[in-house]
């Protein structure tokens, strides 16, 4: 452990060769979710994609190491997965979202030793992309909200307390913005602290993220709109988010990746301002993520142990992942409030990491980086070596990753514009439909954007 830690928490950050796992198979990994599934002790891997066959991949971890990938048959495309206790029998569940024109989730109950059950399946509308699983209606039980990216619709399941679903009253989103919204990414917090889970619902179509407030009994207000800040004019396209405290000021609030056209992507900010009697935020705040490709996933962790959230994003074409070091000095602590970053690190680079998580894998108490790399068809684990202001870790055994200078003069190489039509309909081409774009890459999509029917959707129908 490390000594005095006063200097510590102040960056560069750190971080030790990755170990690159590629999936047996063509994968198109889409996300990446950590829990302890084998119950001994440690956080292993769960990858959803969009594998033809309908397979999902599950990496056991052994002592901070990923062992080979093990299919789970999920029974389609998937592009999400939650990994929770849904029956309340001690043991961790797999949720997915299977992206299909019928449209469903895939559960696999767990045996707590790491091996699951055959994989059952609730309906849902067109083509899931997310889901969350939180305790919506107060009942102690975890709920489902399922997101459909051909339909501006956020379905609600209610658990029976044995891990049967109900479907409750749905919640329609962006009635007049766009003739489709396609929400593409959703969280809870309890935004209001009313002691219920809100919905937050990130519409890549509309540039809004929506906010849902929960009544307490998983009936929820009217959606509302919220538009992320301007960057020298442009409203950015939106992908992701990660919802977290990052002003330390008690409440949650939400980061979203900006793409933006002649500009560098960024990082937006809706800062939560506290408000029990509604939902309120500040949109000023957006921080250059890198000149170097566009803003894609998004997450949240404390990388050097100094207790406030720092940033993680991974961009697209080209894919670097970079971290933002968080020097908000909150109010609690005499400062100001205001929330501030280093400029962004570079700790690594492919071609598109399309989704993060933060996780201690190898137990020596700081959070590494997982992040998905959809061309290479791999996951890349990137262990922490920064000095933890907590004195957690190892200490330095690795090299500086330099920083990465975040100015940038015209728009990312990577994605011709004369491919990117007005896939939103709203009339222009911006930073909405390069958003798009990306989100059905590598996808095996028509050029409408509907899922094609793999070998497993074709036989059910």
């Amino acid at each position: 452990m490390l000594g005095d830690s006063t200097a510590f928490g102040d960056g560069p950050f750190l971080f030790g060769p990755p170990q690159v796992i590629t999936m047996p198979t063509p994968h198109s990994p889409t996300a990446v979710a950590v829990g302890d599934v084998d119950g001994d002790g440690d956080v292993d891997v769960v990858v959803p994609g969009r594998n033809s066959e309908g397979f999902a991949y599950l990496m056991l971890n052994d002592d901070g190491v990923l062992g080979t990938p093990i299919e789970l048959v999920t029974g389609g495309q998937t592009d999400w997965v939650e990994i929770v206790d849904l029956d309340g029998d001690g043991h961790l569940d797999l949720c997915f979202a299977v992206r299909a024109l019928r449209g469903r989730l895939s559960i696999l109950h767990g045996n707590g030793d790491g091996t699951f059950g055959e994989f059952e399946e609730i309906a849902l509308g067109r083509e899931p992309r997310a889901v969350v699983v939180d305790d919506l209606d107060g009942d102690g039980d975890p709920d489902i909200a399922a997101m459909n990216h051909r339909l501006p619709i956020i379905e609600i399941l209610l658990n029976d307390g044995e891990g049967g679903f109900d479907p409750a009253a749905p919640l329609v989103i962006s009635r007049s913005s766009v003739s489709i919204p396609f929400p593409q990414s959703i969280g809870t917090a309890d935004f209001d602290a009313d002691g219920d889970r809100d919905l937050v619902i990130v519409a890549t179509g509309a540039s809004r993220i929506f906010i849902c407030r929960n009544r307490g009994d998983a009936t929820f207000d009217p959606a509302e709109g919220w538009r992320p800040s301007r960057v020298n004019g442009q409203i950015g396209g939106m992908t992701d988010l990660a919802v977290g405290d990052l002003d330390q000021d008690g409440d949650e609030d939400v980061l979203v990746p900006l793409i933006l056209i002649g500009e560098s992507s960024h990082v937006g900010i809706f800062e939560n301002q506290g408000s029990t009697a509604s939902i309120e935020f500040d949109r000023d705040a957006a921080f250059p993520s890198t000149g170097l490709g566009y803003a894609y996933a998004a997450a949240m962790g404390d990388l050097d142990g100094d207790e406030d959230l720092d940033v993680i994003v991974g961009h697209a074409l080209p894919g670097p992942v970079m971290v933002l070091d968080n020097r908000t000095e909150p109010i609690s602590a005499g400062g100001d409030g205001v929330i501030r970053f280093e400029p962004p690190q570079q700790i690594a680079n492919d071609s598109f990491f399309r989704g993060l998580a933060v996780a201690d894998l190898d137990g020596d108490c700081d959070l590494d980086v997982l992040a998905v790399e959809l061309v290479s068809n791999s996951l890349w684990v990137l262990p922490n070596l920064t000095p933890q202001a907590s004195g957690c870790g190892d200490g330095f055994v690795g090299r500086v990753a330099a920083p990465v200078d975040s100015r940038v003069s015209s728009v990312s190489p990577g994605v011709d514009r004369a491919q990117v039509a007005d896939l939103d309909g709203d009339g222009v081409v911006s930073g909405a439909d390069i958003a798009l774009f990306l989100t059905r890459m590598r996808s095996g999509e028509t050029p409408r954007g509907e899922p094609v029917r793999g070998p497993i959707e074709s036989r059910r129908r």
